[in-house]
């Protein structure tokens, strides 16, 4: 007798507890968005300390995740290496600060110190001699997650405040000032940081969507055991087409005068924004395989049990930090070219 084939396009049966599973996300993902938008919105400090609390929260979760009791050593060495990449823009104007000084004069570039980095290393290496539970691999694992964490997060900085930096620069040359709470520092100058966001995010959830109702070719089991190719692929396809529509709509409204970023993410460069707009949800894939791996190689399912039905920060946190850094390279790399006084490519 020969077997029936299933159509294509038929849904899978979704059980009592994935349909549980699935409301309760939503619901979390919701709330946090109330939670968090204001301070993507408003940026200047308010940003800045959202993103050193969430620093904060994914250093304990990737310090914890090993199930061992460290020293408090260790502690007071990682959130030391962490505080100092992501504020070393901030570190690098200190002689320079005024009166005048704004917060996005400090992340108006991407930085990275190399001797913070050496330092980092042999603090990293000491911790192994005062603590008898810490070692070699240990401190290869949580030195590289601390630079990724922190490099994501300046990322997100660099993407919130560059923007203003263009604007404001722009005004000092037409020699015009605005007040220190402005429409365009408060509000419009966020779209181009929600944008990665939004990339990161929606192609979580597509992948999520559609490997529940289409997935059945597994990508990695050893890695992700739910991961469908079904589920990679509608994720960044579907992504990518929003996430052009998004940028394509800001860029032709209003003859442009909203881009997401002039120059870069405007109607003269559409390529940019095709491109960027496919390698955000690929590259936030990547992210997220990479952190499922350090939970499957410790045996963890959660890093945390913080937000209710997506596990800790570092859970939600994976794919954006490689978007983040994705995108702030890329735009970085074109401002570079783009700029009249020249300086390096690569940030």
């Amino acid at each position: 007798m020969e077997k029936q084939r299933r159509p294509i396009f038929q849904p899978n049966e979704l059980s009592d507890s994935a349909v549980v599973s699935m409301r309760t996300r939503i619901i979390a993902a919701l709330i946090g968005i109330v939670v968090v938008l204001p301070f993507i919105i408003f940026g200047d400090w308010p940003f800045l300390g959202l993103i050193v609390a969430v620093l904060v929260l994914a250093i304990i979760e990737i310090i914890r995740c090993a199930k061992t009791k460290y020293s408090k050593v260790l502690y007071i060495i990682s959130f030391l290496l962490a505080f100092l990449v992501l504020l070393w823009p901030v570190i690098q104007d200190i002689t320079e600060m005024d009166a005048n000084w704004r917060i996005f004069d400090g992340y108006d570039h991407l930085s990275m110190s190399i001797t913070i980095m050496f330092v980092g290393i042999c603090l990293s290496a000491m911790t192994i001699f005062i603590d008898k539970n810490f070692t070699i691999i240990d401190a290869c694992f949580i030195f590289t997650a601390i630079v990724i964490i922190s490099l994501g997060l300046e990322s997100f900085l660099y993407l919130r405040f560059y923007p203003v930096h263009m604007y404001h620069e722009a005004l000092k040359e037409a020699g015009q000032s605005v007040p220190y709470i402005n429409l365009y520092d408060n509000c419009t100058s966020f779209f181009l940081v929600l944008y990665v966001a939004l990339g990161a995010c929606l192609n979580d959830a597509f992948a999520y969507f559609v490997g529940v109702f289409f997935g059945r070719n597994k990508m990695n089991e050893r890695l992700s055991p739910k991961k469908t190719w079904e589920g990679f692929f509608g994720g960044v396809i579907l992504t990518s087409i929003f996430l052009s529509g998004y940028a394509l709509l800001f860029a032709f409204v209003d003859g442009g005068k909203h881009a997401l970023l002039p120059g870069i993410l405007d109607r003269e460069h559409i390529y940019h924004i095709f491109i960027l707009s496919t390698v955000i949800p690929l590259l936030s894939t990547v992210g997220d395989l990479v952190f499922s791996a350090i939970k499957r190689h410790y045996q963890i399912k959660d890093f945390s049990n913080l937000i209710p039905g997506h596990g800790g920060i570092l859970d939600r946190l994976d794919s954006l930090l490689f978007a983040g850094i994705t995108a702030a390279i890329y735009i970085s790399i074109f401002a570079n070219l783009t700029q009249p006084s020249g300086g390096s490519i690569l940030p």
